[in-house]
């Protein structure tokens, strides 16, 4: 969450069960924050008890894939009020071009509830294409597809969503928002699949990273303020092999969480000079919220965000404060940042767009290096906080993902930054940690083929699980639980849903 935290203090293995406020005591916003990721975990770990890793409830299990045009006047929304004539007459058209329905209600992927309000299709989606492999008008060539449900959470800050903001306070945000994203997608594949492939999309090795202060000889965080850093991979792929120079993955880095942001009002490509002019809607959220010439800034949109994009970062090359006009070295990929509706704003990084290590086929962002030893592979961001990307070890090299980050606490109370370590060889050193998200979670819900390229989609398996609520099935009995549908032997809903 790229959020003006304090820090990000849950940990789930300190199995803590609630936050207890002190009178006369300091009040943080980690505290708070852990109470709800506290309550969250026992609610998701519970959910994920109860009903496994996927289900929806019978009845209103929601996001049946739907292909056939014929069941498109039975719908309904998730509150059972059928589609408008015009709006059915739509979803059949899109039908018989290809596309295909997901059905409303709702569904349960590893605890976290997806809900799904009304019937859209595939190519509705807030973000698609999410990959131009998995556009409808690439799937023509392939002769089974598995359909999958992709749940993730997603930060919305104020400038993302004006509606957080009380109008009262005359301006200031206050508290941001987590978001629970739902995605459908599509598994090609290399040939034939079944509603057990997506094992091919969860990662079981997560690449590491340490942290750690060090001035000189001296462990020393130099900076004057606290601050909060935040290492986020860029470019996703492995670390760039020896002697290459292009490829490898690429990172990202900023002192607030990445929490400087601007809400942009117009964008304005220039190709001949192959320059943009912004102008600001605001002058941004966050410490420190005036652009400098040299600043590194991301252009973001809600759709850029759903995609999980990676695209050429920019560096402000002239700015003008008065208007609120800054222009920008490159030019935008597509339409970033130029729809109003999607909430465009620019972000700033604070590694700049010349340092050592920039890497330029990716527009800034720096280089993955990994080390192969304690000792060497140290990347320096700034005031004493540096990183390192340690080797796996192994055969295998370390795979880095689009949006992997960590977060790295660095306090002047003890001029140090608050990271775990560990003894090696009687020394204490920073410990390998793994990224604390973007966490996916990943359900199968049909299998279709395709009849001839570009023709109607058929779906041949529902792979979704429904099961009954306990009430009706007796509760548990004899430590047995009440009749919970198995992965792949699911009880279709009625028609409509």
């Amino acid at each position: 969450m790229k959020g003006d935290f304090t820090r990000d203090s849950f940990d789930h293995t300190r199995h803590y069960t609630r936050v207890a406020m002190q009178r006369g005591r300091v009040q943080l916003d980690a505290d708070w924050n852990e109470q709800a990721s506290i309550t969250q975990h026992y609610l998701r770990t519970l959910a994920l008890d109860l009903i496994g890793p996927y289900g929806g409830p019978v009845g209103t299990c929601g996001f049946a894939v739907i292909t056939d045009p014929g069941q498109v006047d039975g719908l309904t929304d998730a509150y059972g009020t059928p589609l408008d004539g015009s709006r059915r007459q739509h979803i059949r058209e899109r039908l018989r071009s290809g596309d295909f329905l997901i059905g409303a209600g709702r569904y349960y992927v590893d605890g976290l509830l997806c809900e799904n309000e009304a019937p859209l299709t595939y190519t509705q989606q807030p973000g698609y294409p999410f990959t131009d492999r998995t556009a409808l008008e690439n799937l023509g060539s392939a002769e089974q597809v598995l359909i999958y449900l992709d749940v993730w959470e997603r930060h919305v800050s104020a400038a993302e969503d004006p509606g957080i903001v009380e109008v009262a306070l005359g301006g200031p945000d206050t508290s941001t928002r987590v978001q629970l994203v739902w995605q459908v997608k599509v598994f090609t594949g290399d040939g034939r699949v079944d509603c057990g492939d997506l094992d091919a999309l969860r990662r079981t090795h997560l690449p590491t990273l340490r942290a750690a202060a060090q001035s000189g000889s001296h462990a020393r965080y130099s900076g004057l303020d606290n601050r909060l850093y935040r290492v986020e991979i860029h470019r996703g792929g492995t670390a760039r092999a020896a002697g290459a120079e292009t490829g490898g993955a690429t990172f990202k880095w900023s002192r607030e969480n990445g929490s400087v942001v601007f809400p942009v009002r117009s964008v304005s490509p220039d190709s001949e000079t192959g320059r943009t002019t912004v102008e600001l809607a605001a002058p941004g959220h966050g410490q420190g919220t005036a652009l400098a010439v040299g600043d590194l800034v991301e252009l973001v949109d809600d759709a850029h965000t759903l995609r999980e994009a990676a695209e050429p970062l920019f560096v402000v090359a002239s700015t003008d404060h008065d208007s609120r006009t800054f222009v920008l070295t490159g030019l935008p990929v597509g339409t970033t940042g130029q729809g109003p509706r999607l909430h465009p704003l620019l972000r700033r990084w604070d590694h700049g767009g010349g340092g050592a290590n920039a890497d330029t086929d990716a527009g800034g962002a720096v280089l993955v290096t990994e080390a192969t030893g304690a000792d060497d592979g140290w990347i320096h961001l700034k005031d004493g906080v540096v990183v390192q990307f340690p080797s796996s070890g192994e055969s295998r090299p370390q795979e880095y993902r689009t949006g992997d980050y960590w977060l790295i606490p660095a306090r002047t109370a003890t001029t140090d930054v608050v990271w775990p370590r560990h003894e090696v060889a009687g020394r204490p050193v920073p410990a390998a940690r793994p990224p604390r998200g973007v966490q996916h979670h990943y359900a199968p819900l049909a299998l279709a083929t395709r009849s001839g390229s570009g023709g109607l989609l058929t779906v041949t398996t529902d792979c979704r699980s429904a099961f009954e609520p306990l009430p009706r099935t007796g509760g548990i009995t004899a430590g047995r639980p009440g009749r919970t549908r198995r992965p792949g032997r699911a009880r279709p809903p009625r028609p409509g849903r």
